[in-house]
């Protein structure tokens, strides 16, 4: 599994599978020494404004790739996946009597991994994408589907594929549910305009209907991944190249949905939030006040050492300019503000 140009690629099933061993449970010690208090919402990070701010630098945003980061509906749980070469783990922190716990490998997840993460409107579900062969055992899919855990006395249940109509023989991806339990996803099926396109499935009587693609202007001939969907299904944001095709890597955009269930022309979040080395992984706050997104824009670092632990340290930053993936978080407003005036 890799992420290319910020739409996600699945070359080949092992892309899934990880070193869960070396990551259960807990991460190298000596990785890791010393580990900051942290209380209070939002691992206790000052809040963004209107320009994006990076989360939970050194925690969460670090030297390596991370990314699909989502709070629990309570705020009690927040989750986030570390990509490594060929490896892809989903970590947790807790609140736990006041204060945030390290970051320690989802136990659910097994040796496939997993990614996308996305809770169900009560929290009770914590539905993910993964490689993992419907038997549970042996060798990894090679096509990725959603799955979900459900909370149990003991924590998390085993794995649960929820079969068709969400998912088919084809990859699926990146679900992201509405307050009434609506759950939008990309898919490879064909029927779409492209050769990856955005689904949705209406949960009706506790049952999901038949997946429906989305129209234009929201699919197109291009490839649309990681989906957000405003809880009240007023708004959607897209992982997408430009229409025409100029832009090397993909972009956020929104669109608007109206009452006849039509959509808005796709409008990009603007330079604040797009950068010239591409975002994906759009997820709003439980209560709707923040949007993460996942970037690998270049921030950069100063600093004049040339020493061994100088270089070290400005180099292992994240941003500096490896083009690893971070995790950003910005005020939400930003989406509204782009509604455009309708007659």
């Amino acid at each position: 599994m890799k992420k290319t140009s910020s739409i996600r690629r699945f070359g080949v099933s092992a892309m899934l599978l990880m070193a869960v061993a070396c990551c259960q449970g807990t991460c190298d010690e000596e990785a890791v020494s010393t580990f900051p208090e942290m209380s209070g919402p939002y691992l206790g990070q000052p809040l963004p404004g209107l320009e994006p701010r990076l989360f939970a630098p050194g925690v969460v945003s670090t030297g390596m790739n991370e990314l699909n980061s989502v709070f629990s509906p309570d705020g009690t749980e927040f989750y986030f996946t570390i990509e490594g070469p060929r490896r892809w783990v989903i970590m947790v922190s807790n609140l736990r009597d006041g204060s945030w716990s390290k970051p320690e490998a989802a136990e659910f997840q097994g040796r496939y991994g997993g990614v996308d993460m996305a809770f169900s409107p009560d929290g009770n579900r914590l539905y993910y994408c993964s490689l993992r062969p419907l038997t549970g055992t042996g060798e990894p899919s090679e096509t990725a589907d959603i799955w979900f855990v459900e909370r149990t006395e003991d924590g998390w249940s085993e794995p649960i594929n929820p079969g068709p109509p969400i998912n088919s023989e084809h990859h699926e991806f990146y679900p992201s549910f509405t307050t009434d339990g609506t759950i939008y996803f990309q898919s490879r099926r064909p029927g779409g305009p492209g050769p990856g396109d955005i689904y949705r499935s209406r949960l009706v009587d506790g049952e999901y209907r038949v997946a429906e693609v989305l129209p234009a202007p929201v699919n197109t001939e291009e490839s649309e991944g990681d989906a957000l969907i405003a809880p009240d299904e007023s708004f959607i944001v897209v992982t997408a190249r430009s229409a025409d095709g100029s832009s090397r890597h993909a972009d956020l955009w929104v669109s608007f949905r109206r009452e006849d269930d039509s959509w808005t022309e796709r409008i990009p979040l603007g330079s604040a939030v797009n950068s010239d080395q591409g975002e994906n992984c759009p997820v709003l706050s439980p209560d709707g006040r923040y949007f993460f997104f996942t970037s690998r824009r270049i921030v950069g670092i100063s600093g004049e050492g040339e020493s061994y632990d100088e270089l070290h340290e400005r180099w292992t930053q994240p941003a500096f300019g490896h083009r690893h993936a971070d995790i950003y978080w910005v005020e939400a407003s930003l989406i509204e503000a782009l509604r455009p005036e309708e007659k």
